[in-house]
């Protein structure tokens, strides 16, 4: 508890002068106003939620020899309540994913968390510190404080921050302003931001190798890829572990010479084990058709240097193999190990043979590989065809670096490609065949299209479906995630009292509703574009309809409209919900639901994970307008919510009720459960609420 006013007039001045030069993040009006959420009524507004936030940095550095990733750290709050311990949500606060990335490499990220503090007359409903002024019972403040940490989630190579800031929430009852300060527990200096750091440990070795490929009959090999192993590690424990610590791919195209790297990298003490002893190298044998594989066998080993059997101590920065003078390379404790290659022969013994190193020690691994089809006609020119396909996002902005792959009629990658900056994906010198067009790795932040297209190529020429093959486009929606853990109120009722449950939603209504309940929360003082032609910046919804847009959740029509005021219907509203998942083949069928219709896979799929129900003359009548109270219903089960009978009945005077449905309504507890936000349990498939806020 700390001492406020008589100075606290000249107090609260200064605090606003030290907020207006930005020093202290963080001072919230509480009279804002905002819509009440799932109104029907864009004339509606109440006291919305107060708005603070704090600057969290990341001081990310390295140790090792390895450049640090880019990694996600999430941050954890902790009640400092002495007897139990409750969640943001039982004090009426609500926040974001605590979660930060950083880039590759060493350097600070900084990002700001958003909280937000349901509006109250008076705090001590959210069981928060009454604050009064010095030497009165006069409640002049309302605070609540937190602990601030760095969730340890075990990432291997890190080291984590042990360092701790308290978080405490002041409520000025006669200035109305709600304010956050960051600062030690137990100590009033405060901070402009909470800092934490990280070190990365990581060690990285890479050992060169070539893969020569010759040309064994007379058609030209086309693009395939070759992937080497570890095998024999001399610390036997390791050998499951092995595969964890390193890669070594090469994509060949054609006849010649490629180069590629043994890379081994990961946390310091998992690296020195697996080269402690040494281990085997060979390249793996994928039975690709018309290929023959090399048998060699290389052994890698750290170098003895001197008759006392010490090792030499060298960088990674360099390639390492044995013909690096160790004079030249600067000394670190991270890579402990110089490693050198020799080639082997394989010797039978009466123990059943062994691996025999050769005296000499090579510059690198190499590995031969053959093509030997031959098609008639000889020649052996190239005669493939090319083929290429557009990557876009939600909103038709051409995306970079996707990686596509032609799969054959056997599922093997047979060959790569990945969308430049103009979202061109360009293959060539495809063979004849029939291939599977599809994408293997999306973006960073996008969700990985499931279209595939199976394409036939004879010569240069490519059909599909029995016709000229035309460029298709993959679309990748960024990555958007239901917020299942927070139950915050989605849809209320209207000022009269009523939720009106046979009334229709408008489109953008709907958009809006959907854009409150991510995870990730819009930010408010951002505007998102979007690409249709009814939605000018002036409409109410804008900023929500462009902000979903981006993650493909909703879409418009052929004409280029998206039709913000007409009603939702039954199948547009079950393709929105299926969209937040990965889409698969749905069980579930509906007679007025032909496979042609657009949204059948999306129903098909929403029916059989039990979001949506059809009628029982076995219809789904996806044309009709989709209700208020079906609202409710599908999207109690999206978020897999479910109100608590016993509570609501015992606490009716504290809820938000309403006079259209009670009870006996089928949609009562739907509505219950979506107009009144509540801190729970989960018991198996039930909740336990503990207690409600509006």
């Amino acid at each position: 508890m700390r001492k406020r006013k008589n100075t606290g007039r000249l107090l609260s001045i200064l605090l606003c002068l030290v907020m207006v030069l930005g020093t202290l993040p963080i001072t919230a009006q509480a009279e804002e106003l905002g819509k009440v959420p799932g109104s029907s009524d864009t004339n509606t507004y109440e006291k919305a939620d107060i708005k603070v936030e704090i600057s969290v940095v990341k001081h990310v550095q390295q140790t090792g020899t390895e450049t640090p990733p880019a990694e996600t750290f999430e941050f954890e709050v902790e009640d400092t309540a002495r007897d139990e311990k409750h969640p943001l949500s039982y004090y009426g606060i609500g926040v974001e994913e605590l979660k930060l990335s950083t880039n590759d490499g060493v350097g600070d990220v900084e990002k700001t968390f958003s909280f937000k503090v349901s509006w109250t007359n008076d705090y001590a409903d959210y069981h928060w510190d009454a604050v009064p002024k010095s030497g009165t019972n006069t409640v002049a403040w309302y605070s609540k404080t937190f602990l601030l940490r760095e969730k340890n989630d075990g990432k291997p190579g890190w080291n984590y921050s042990n360092k701790e800031y308290a978080l405490t929430f002041w409520y000025d009852i006669e200035d109305r302003t709600m304010q956050l300060n960051i600062h030690d527990p137990g100590n009033d200096a405060y901070y402009p931001k909470a800092e934490f750091t990280n070190t990365y440990n990581g060690t990285r070795y890479e050992l060169p190798f070539t893969k020569t490929v010759k040309l064994g009959g007379n058609t030209a090999p086309g693009r395939e890829t070759f992937e080497l192993e570890i095998f024999g590690v001399g610390v036997r424990y390791m050998e499951e572990h092995a595969k964890d610590l390193y890669t070594a791919v090469v994509t060949t195209n054609g006849a010649g010479d490629y180069d590629g790297a043994l890379v081994i990298s990961g946390p310091a003490d998992q690296v020195r084990d697996l080269v402690c002893e040494g281990f085997y190298v060979r390249e793996k044998n994928a039975g690709a058709a018309n290929w023959t594989y090399d048998d060699a066998v290389w052994h890698i080993l750290r170098e003895r240097t001197d008759a006392e059997g010490d090792y030499i101590i060298v960088d990674t920065d360099a390639p390492l193999v044995n013909n690096l003078p160790a004079d030249t390379q600067p000394e670190t404790e991270a890579n402990e190990h110089r490693l050198v290659i020799h080639a082997t022969t394989w010797e039978e013994s009466d123990n059943g043979g062994r691996y025999a190193d050769s005296e000499a020690l090579a510059d690198k691994m190499t590995f031969t590989n053959t093509y030997t089809r031959s098609t008639s006609g000889g020649g052996g020119g190239s005669t493939g065809a090319a083929i290429t396909a557009n990557k876009t996002d939600a909103q038709g902005k051409a995306l970079a670096g996707a990686t596509f792959v032609l799969e054959d009629s056997r599922g093997r990658e047979a060959y790569q490609a990945t969308s430049n900056t103009s979202g061109t994906v360009r293959f060539t010198d495809v063979s004849s065949g029939t291939y599977t067009l599809l994408e293997k790795k999306a973006p960073e932040g996008y969700v990985l299209s499931n279209e595939t297209y199976t394409l036939t190529v004879s010569g240069s020429r490519v059909t599909m479906n029995g016709k000229a093959y035309s460029p298709v486009t993959f679309v990748n929606r960024k990555a958007a995630e239901l917020n299942r853990t927070d139950h915050f109120a989605f849809l209320v009722g209207y000022t009269d009292g009523t939720f009106g449950p046979e009334r229709n939603m408008t489109r953008a209504e709907v958009t809006t509703m959907f854009a409150r309940l991510l995870t990730e929360q819009i930010e408010a003082d951002k505007t998102y574009s979007n690409t249709f032609s009814d939605v000018p910046k002036g409409c109410w919804a804008a900023n929500y309809i462009g902000y979903m847009q981006q993650f493909g959740i909703i879409t418009g029509y052929s004409d280029g409209s998206f039709r913000p005021d007409a009603p939702v219907t039954r199948a547009e509203f079950a393709a929105i919900a299926s969209r937040f998942e990965k889409l698969t083949e749905g069980s579930k069928s509906f007679t007025d639901v032909p496979d042609t219709y657009w949204a059948a896979r999306y129903i098909n799929f929403a029916a059989t994970r039990g979001w949506v129900t059809g009628y029982s003359d076995g219809t789904f009548k996806p044309e009709n307008t989709i209700t208020r109270a079906e609202v409710a219903a599908v999207t109690c089960r999206l978020l897999e919510r479910s109100a608590d009978q016993s509570y609501i009945r015992s606490h009716l005077k504290e809820l938000r009720t309403f006079s259209d449905v009670t009870e006996s309504h089928w949609a009562y507890w739907y509505a219950m459960e979506a107009a009144n936000g509540h801190d729970y349990t989960k018991s198996g498939g039930s909740e336990n609420w503990n207690r409600t806020y509006r």
